[in-house]
C-alpha cells in the first residue's frame, strides 16, 4: 500500500512540476472580478474596468484605501494593459420589488503584474492564497440560544461573508454537528471563553479564528462583541460593532477583522526575488493529505509558490517560493498548528 501511495504521490508531483503550475489553488479565480455595466459600448466598458481593478486592488490587500494611492491612480491609466481578457453576461436580479436582468462584465486580470505594482509601491498584499477565518458566532432568535453554522444563522454567516470577501477574506463556518456541540456551547461564545473556542477550532486546522456574540434590543439595534484568535501566536483582539442593519454591522465587523489581519499577515513582496527556503513534512499518507499540505504552506506570509520537489516514503521535500525574509516564513511554519517540528523538518498532525 505504501509502495502504491508513494507511486500516486511522485507521479502527482511529477505531473505538477512538469505543467509547472502552482499546487495550491486560486480562490475560486482570484484575478477575475465581476462587476454591473451599463452596456456593450466601449465607454461603459472602460468604466467598468476600472471599478473592477479598484475591486481586485481592496481584495489583494484588505484595505479599501488602497484605491486612493498614487499606484492605483497609474494602473487606472493602463488598466488595459493587466487585462488578460473579459466577457458579458447576463443575470437576474431580485431588488425585492421586482426581478430584472442585469448585465455584467466578468474581467481577468495579470494578478501578478497587479500584485508586483503594489510590491514596487510597497503596499502590502495578503499571501497569495488569501486568509480563510472560522467564525463562531452566537446570536439569540426567538429565545433560542445558537451558533451560526449548518443550518442556524446562515443569514448571519451570509452577511459576513459578503462583507468579508471583497477584502481577500474568506470566513468558514463550522460544521456545528455532534462533535462541535459537545465541545463548545453558545455560553462559551457568549462568555468570551477563549480556551474552549481554541480547543474546538483545533478540527478545522483554521489560520485564525474569530468569535462574535450578537445581540439586539436598544438602539442601536445590533451590537456583535468580536474577538479575533490569530493563528501565529499573536495577542487576542477585541472590538465592537453596532448599528441599525445587520449588514452596516458585518461589514464594520469586516473591515475591524481586515485590519487586525492585516498586521500579520500582510507583507511588502520583492517581485524581483529569487528565494527559496525548503520545508520537509511528514506524515503525508495520502493525496488527500498531500493537497491539505500544499494549501496550508501556500498561506503562509511570504510564500508565492509551492513546489513539491521529491517523495520519500510518507515525507515530501517541498520548495517555497518566497517573497519576504526566510526568518518570517519560518516563524510562521513555527507557529502552524498542523505542523510539529521535528529533528530533520515538520510531521503533519491530521
Amino acid at each position: 500500500m505504501l509502495n502504491v501511495l508513494r507511486i500516486s504521490l511522485a507521479f502527482a508531483m511529477g505531473m505538477i512540476l512538469l505543467t509547472m503550475a502552482p499546487v495550491v489553488p486560486a480562490q475560486d479565480d482570484a484575478s477575475a472580478v465581476e462587476v454591473p455595466v451599463a452596456d456593450n459600448s466601449a465607454a461603459a466598458r472602460d468604466d467598468a474596468l476600472v471599478e473592477a481593478l479598484d475591486a481586485l486592488l481592496v481584495r489583494l490587500t484588505g484595505n479599501p484605501d488602497v484605491v486612493d494611492t498614487a499606484v492605483a491612480e497609474r494602473l487606472r491609466e493602463t488598466v488595459n494593459d493587466t487585462v488578460n481578457g473579459f466577457s458579458y453576461r447576463s443575470v437576474a436580479v431580485d431588488d425585492g420589488d421586482q426581478a430584472e436582468r442585469e448585465t455584467r462584465l466578468r474581467v481577468r486580470f495579470s494578478r501578478p503584474a497587479v500584485r508586483n505594482a503594489l510590491a514596487r509601491a510597497e503596499i502590502a498584499v495578503w499571501p497569495p492564497s488569501p486568509p480563510a477565518v472560522l467564525v463562531w458566532l452566537g446570536a439569540q432568535r426567538d429565545g433560542e440560544r445558537f451558533i451560526a453554522g449548518n443550518d442556524q444563522g446562515e443569514g448571519l454567516i451570509e452577511a459576513l461573508d459578503a462583507a468579508a470577501r471583497p477584502l481577500g477574506i474568506r470566513p468558514v463556518a463550522p460544521l456545528m454537528d455532534l462533535q462541535d456541540r459537545r465541545n463548545l456551547g453558545f455560553a462559551d461564545i457568549a462568555g468570551g471563553f477563549i480556551q474552549p473556542v481554541r480547543e474546538a477550532s483545533e478540527r478545522y486546522g483554521a489560520g485564525a479564528v474569530l468569535m462574535g456574540r450578537l445581540q439586539r434590543g436598544g438602539r442601536p439595534e445590533y451590537q456583535v462583541r468580536w474577538t479575533l484568535l490569530p493563528g501565529d501566536n499573536a495577542s487576542v483582539q477585541r472590538w465592537r460593532s453596532s448599528g441599525e442593519r445587520l449588514e452596516a454591522v458585518m461589514a464594520s465587523g469586516a473591515r475591524g477583522l481586515a485590519e487586525r489581519l492585516r498586521e500579520s499577515l500582510a507583507y511588502v513582496a520583492d517581485p524581483d526575488s529569487r528565494r527559496q527556503l525548503e520545508v520537509s513534512v511528514a506524515g503525508i499518507d495520502s493525496l488527500a493529505t498531500h493537497q491539505a499540505v500544499a494549501e496550508r504552506l501556500g498561506e503562509l506570509v511570504g510564500v508565492t509558490r509551492v513546489t513539491p520537489a521529491e517523495v520519500a516514503g510518507d515525507r515530501v521535500r517541498w520548495q517555497l517560493a518566497i517573497g519576504v525574509d526566510a526568518e518570517r516564513v519560518e516563524r510562521a511554519l513555527a507557529a502552524e498548528s498542523r505542523l510539529r517540528p521535528t529533528g530533520d523538518g515538520y510531521r503533519w498532525r491530521q
